[in-house]
């Protein structure tokens, strides 16, 4: 849906030296144009967007901007077609996890040129650079992580003042917290793998990082899926799920997450809802957000990062435009957390210390404490969106079908290295 300009005037607001700077090329243009594709809510982001973008035009006479709220579940599609049609706009929006396969495509300009890395924390600056290039810039991110509900694991009989040491104390409090009814039905879910397929894929490959493992080679030209780590790690999987867990069984937008009937979760959506609904209860792994499995080091694997993202396309032929409209939302920090706020996310871009967002969001400095510390994210590849959906067909064979582990595994490497791997000749970056 477009959303028309609407003008307002300025009340005191900066648009910043740097704007100023990347605007000034600008000052004499005549209905420059820039068209921007931004995924979110029309109700939610559109709404920030409406309020936004008619005080960047005061500040930038000349440049009009066009905006288009996407929808979430097309937007890949709607890129990709616009690419072959030579139609993309200045400016589109994605995740991390695909910024190599746009950046690989050719759609995607460097971002270095208008951008100065300093200003972003680092970590997501790595999320969204592609071969030595910053392919896009992250507008905000978060981190999956292991929640949970104090008060429901300590009624199944165990400490829950810190993370689960390792894979049997991870079990035995999912299984302390899971309760039936008479006919066997699971009523409170000990664990719960998530409504959605990424987050256990993700999930799965913390647990592979956590138990020694790795889901490919160094120089990802080898898909190792199957190593003895990664099926040990997709048995606990299995036994943690056959025990504790009823996937897919909740919505990811219900209150408290099943009314708070789940004990513990793998799922950055779970700590947002958690964190206003049971804020007594509440913990978190922090940097520990897998347990190590038996073959695993004392470390737990780290937290899975990932970002929203957004980026001046190759073919824009309004570039320093396009720059200044993505300083003024994506880095001036009282418009970026607007934005990011609306997940209850951290932004990409640095914000001052002592600033309001951070200071009153216990959520947000969790997530920077995440990125400034380590972390790591899902492999990137140009064909990442294929990877990801093989492996979750062969984890729905594993966590729903009751497949053996060690044929899922192989299944999966299998699949991965000859549709991926081997096909395109590119390894994992």
């Amino acid at each position: 849906m477009l959303r028309p300009n609407r003008r307002r005037a300025l009340s005191g607001t900066c648009a910043g030296a740097l704007i100023a700077a990347l605007a000034a090329t600008t000052a004499s243009a005549q209905d420059t144009t820039i068209r921007m594709w931004f995924n979110g809510t029309p109700e939610a982001h559109g709404e920030v967007l409406d309020r936004l973008i008619p005080q960047f035009e005061e500040a930038n006479p000349g440049i009009n901007v066009e905006y288009e709220i996407t929808a979430w579940s097309s937007y890949q599609q709607q890129i990709a077609t616009a690419a072959a049609g030579g139609t993309l706009p200045d400016i589109i929006f994605g995740f991390s996890n695909l910024v190599a396969g746009f950046a690989e495509r050719g759609l995607l300009a460097d971002h270095a040129e208008f951008f100065d890395p300093a200003h972003f924390v680092p970590a997501t600056v790595e999320l969204t650079s592609w071969n030595g290039t910053w392919s896009m810039l992250p507008t905000w991110f978060s981190a999956n992580g292991l929640s949970w509900r104090t008060d429901l694991i300590e009624a199944g009989g165990h400490d829950a003042s810190d993370a689960p040491a390792d894979w049997d104390e991870w079990l035995a409090w999912a299984e302390g917290a899971t309760i039936r009814d008479d006919a066997g039905n699971i009523t409170q879910l000990g664990f719960y793998s998530s409504s959605f397929d990424f987050n256990r894929s993700n999930l799965f490959t913390r647990m592979v990082e956590g138990n020694a493992g790795a889901m490919f080679s160094d120089d990802g030209m080898m898909a190792t899926m199957n190593s003895p780590e990664a099926v040990e790690a997709a048995a606990f999987f299995q036994t943690l799920v056959e025990c504790c867990d009823v996937p897919r069984s909740i919505e990811a937008d219900n209150v408290g997450l099943g009314q708070g009937r789940t004990a513990m979760v793998y799922n950055n959506f779970a700590f947002r809802n958690w964190q206003n609904e049971f804020p007594d209860v509440l913990q978190y792994a922090g940097l520990g957000l897998v347990p190590p499995g038996p073959q695993g080091t004392p470390e737990m694997a780290g937290a899975g990062l990932g970002a929203n993202v957004i980026a001046i396309t190759s073919t824009s032929q309004n570039p320093e435009e396009a720059a200044a409209l993505l300083q003024f939302l994506i880095v001036e920090p009282d418009n970026i957390v607007q934005l990011a706020g609306l997940g209850g996310s951290i932004p990409g871009a640095v914000l001052p210390d002592g600033h309001p967002y951070l200071e009153g969001n216990p959520l947000a400095q969790e997530y920077l404490e995440l990125a400034l510390e380590g972390g790591s994210a899902d492999p990137k590849h140009p064909n990442f969106s294929e990877y990801e959906s093989i492996l979750n067909v062969w984890l729905d064979e594993l966590l729903l079908n009751g497949m053996d582990p060690q044929e899922a595994m192989d299944s999966a490497a299998a699949e991965i290295q000859a549709e991926i791997i081997d096909r395109s000749g590119i390894g994992f970056n």
